[in-house]
């Protein structure tokens, strides 16, 4: 969804006519971080020794508070409404069954690039064998994702069970999703690819999201310095505990309010900056683009990393150590031009679910 070229910005509310600018943006960072993450793993900096990888690294690590706990916060704030209205409300059947549509797609795509063109990180869950061993995750994948495509499976999952447990008091569907989160950090992994566990983890600040979404626009409008101090100052204290006291069960306890304050500083800090009307309207522009960009990336990444690009790209002094975020922003630049031509052609239906689906969802004649 794009805007028209005639709408304006209100610089100090951060509203776009139709659209929350600092949502919009906040997305944009969020799902930038993610693309960041993946790409300096594929260029080797998750491992790499020298400054350049140690800085890389750091990076990536000090992003991860607020990377998938902002996104989901964010989705939360976004799909609140059609979950308080429940299953009555068509809109909530339709999302539910776009992003699952969404999931199987570009799944069926994953495939199609490994068994034809080639794997090596990306597609690994689902390329490391056979052809035949590639379909059938294919088919075991439709219900456990081990792909980096799981957050689009866990939008349908978690709006669904948010839209069942709507009259069920929040406060107890907050602790439950707590205990899980905590809980995600034992869940048995087999080689990291398990996804199921993100989506088990990460479903708290989606309801966070949810049901506090009054709270937070409340607060990004009212009082963002004092909301943005307050958790920089609850974060900054998790995780000194989680360092200092090397544990790895506090950790773990901790992570929920610590990742929960992270994802709150974060919306506040983009709200603010969005308050600058040309930084507002920059990482909006991302953040409206952020689904072409979370499902191509992983596609573009295994292009890269099957093609000799990725060690010429090293290879060059300067750009060798920048390389990762030279890579974050081409692979962001390629996806938004790809769903722009897409979008006009009858294969816009790999970002969006078929229009006769949609309208009989709606309600509307199909």
């Amino acid at each position: 969804m794009t805007l028209a070229p005639d709408d304006r910005l209100d610089a100090r509310e951060g509203i776009t006519r139709g659209r929350i600018v600092w949502i919009d943006a906040a997305r944009g960072i969020c799902v930038l971080g993610v693309v960041l993450m993946h790409a300096t793993l594929s260029l080797g900096f998750g491992v790499a020794d020298g400054t350049a990888g140690v800085f890389w690294r750091w990076v990536i690590d000090v992003m991860g508070p607020f990377r998938m706990p902002g996104l989901a916060m964010l989705s939360g704030l976004l799909l609140a409404r059609r979950i308080r209205h429940g299953w009555a409300d068509r809109s909530v059947r339709v999302s539910i069954a776009t992003s699952y549509w969404l999931y199987a797609v570009w799944l069926l795509l994953f495939v199609v690039f490994a068994v034809f063109v080639g794997s090596a990180i990306w597609t690994g869950p689902i390329g490391g064998g056979t052809d035949a061993q590639a379909w059938q995750a294919l088919l075991n994948q439709l219900v456990l994702p081990r792909t980096l495509l799981w957050y689009v499976l866990a939008l349908a999952v978690w709006t669904a069970l948010l839209t069942t447990l709507r009259r069920v008091d929040p406060a107890l569907v907050l602790v439950g999703l707590t205990i899980l989160s905590i809980a995600a950090a034992y869940l048995p992994v087999v080689d990291n690819n398990d996804q199921y566990r993100n989506i088990a983890r990460y479903a708290l600040f989606f309801a966070i999201g949810v049901y506090g979404s009054a709270w937070i626009h409340g607060r990004v409008a009212q009082r963002p310095g004092v909301t943005a101090a307050q958790a920089a100052g609850v974060a900054a204290v998790c995780a000194a505990i989680m360092v200092l006291g090397d544990n790895p069960d506090v950790a773990a306890v901790l992570s929920a309010p610590r990742d929960a304050a992270a994802a709150l500083l974060l919306l506040t800090a983009v709200a603010i900056a969005c308050r600058v009307g040309p930084v507002g309207r920059a990482l909006a522009w991302i953040g409206r683009r952020t689904l072409p960009v979370y499902v191509m990336h992983g596609l573009l990444l295994e292009a890269l990393l099957l093609s000799p690009l990725r060690d010429q790209l090293l290879g060059l002094p300067l750009v060798g150590a920048l390389s990762p975020l030279i890579v974050t922003l081409g692979v962001a630049a390629v996806a938004a031009g790809v769903h722009a031509l897409v979008v006009l052609t009858p294969l816009r239906v790999v970002f969006a679910l078929p229009a006769p689906w949609r309208r009989r969802l709606a309600g509307g004649a199909g």
